[in-house]
């Protein structure tokens, strides 16, 4: 497991990439970089701390509210035709470069 600076981890499963947050995990089904990790975690400690992970008036929310949870984001691209596929499976949160654009 790789620690990042904000000491949240990324490590791998199967094809995804996760990082536990309290008492959820997001799972990256795509090719992210360190920043839109950070970004990520940001968002769910967000929706964690103010409550609004969940809508009120929602049943089905309110039983899965107390419960841990999983917040994905997968890739629109298939990973047989994109370029960043490659590198994303060898994925190392502390090596990774933030940009891909000449990949």
């Amino acid at each position: 497991m790789h620690n990042h600076e904000d000491q949240y981890e990324t490590y791998e499963e199967g094809n995804a990439w996760i990082t536990p947050v309290g008492s959820c995990r997001i799972v990256h089904h795509d090719c992210p970089t360190k920043e839109e990790i950070k970004q990520r975690v940001t968002e769910v400690l967000n929706e964690i701390i103010h409550d609004t992970a969940f809508e009120d008036d929602c049943p089905l929310c309110k039983m899965m509210k107390d419960q841990p949870y999983e917040v994905v984001y997968t890739c629109e691209t298939s990973c047989d035709v994109c370029k960043k596929a490659k590198i994303c499976r060898n994925f190392d949160p502390n090596s990774k470069s933030d940009e891909f654009d000449d990949v």
